[in-house]
């Protein structure tokens, strides 16, 4: 039996969600509507009141679903890691030129997300930028992984200024705000359509500031 006229559509919150993710990863969290988002999925704004509370539950989970997968499939490999190559890897893949996967595997190689056709940089570092315009949620999600990121950073960070890969001149929590500094710049960069070859001369740059010995990649 169809439903009668009027009756809201059963809300699929996998689903919505989903879809919040691949929209304000492609137009950014401030250029989406939450009309436009219902449109989409065939369902009523009301409807995603009730199940996230507001629209930064929405965009929180939106973004949390991008974070569990950082966390699952790329800061862990800095754990493991006894290789400065990781690092390199890392902001090379970061901008889009491929690398060896023995290093470093990307965000585009989880399995627990599909990357939205045509979206450009990191959705996380996009969130970071516009993060003075979100709400308590999805700024707190922010906030919560950036403090794990940097706690598994500095982990090998220790471990690679022990092996004598990364300068002891500075304490590694001042080398993590520095390499995250960097990536941000160049997802930035990335973002502004910069050559990707500029922004890896850019990066090298930045990067010999605190390698002790220059790195060849093979």
């Amino acid at each position: 039996m169809k439903n009668p006229v009027g009756r809201p559509k059963t809300l699929d919150r996998k689903k919505l969600i989903n879809i919040a993710f691949e929209e304000y990863w492609l137009k950014g969290f401030n250029n989406v509507t939450l009309s436009s988002i219902a449109n989409i999925a065939k369902i009523s704004r009301p409807g995603i009141y009730k199940e996230f509370k507001d629209e930064d539950g929405l965009k929180c989970e939106a973004l949390k679903k991008y974070t569990n997968a950082l966390k699952n499939n790329v800061t862990k490999q800095y754990i493991k890691s006894n290789d400065i190559r990781t690092l390199i890897c890392h902001f090379y893949s970061t901008i889009g030129i491929p690398q060896n996967k023995k290093y470093f595997r990307g965000i585009r190689h989880a399995s627990s997300i599909n990357i939205p056709k045509g979206s450009k940089g990191c959705f996380y570092e996009k969130a970071k930028i516009v993060k003075y315009l979100l709400s308590e949620k999805t700024v707190n999600e922010i906030n919560d992984f950036e403090q794990h990121r940097k706690n598994e950073f500095i982990i090998y960070i220790k471990k690679m200024q022990n092996n004598g890969k990364i300068t002891k001149s500075f304490k590694s929590d001042v080398i993590y705000e520095y390499i995250s500094a960097t990536l941000s710049m160049a997802q930035n960069l990335e973002l502004n359509e910069m050559n990707k070859f500029k922004i890896k001369s850019i990066v090298d740059k930045a990067l010999s500031c605190i390698l002790s010995q220059k790195i060849i990649l093979n």
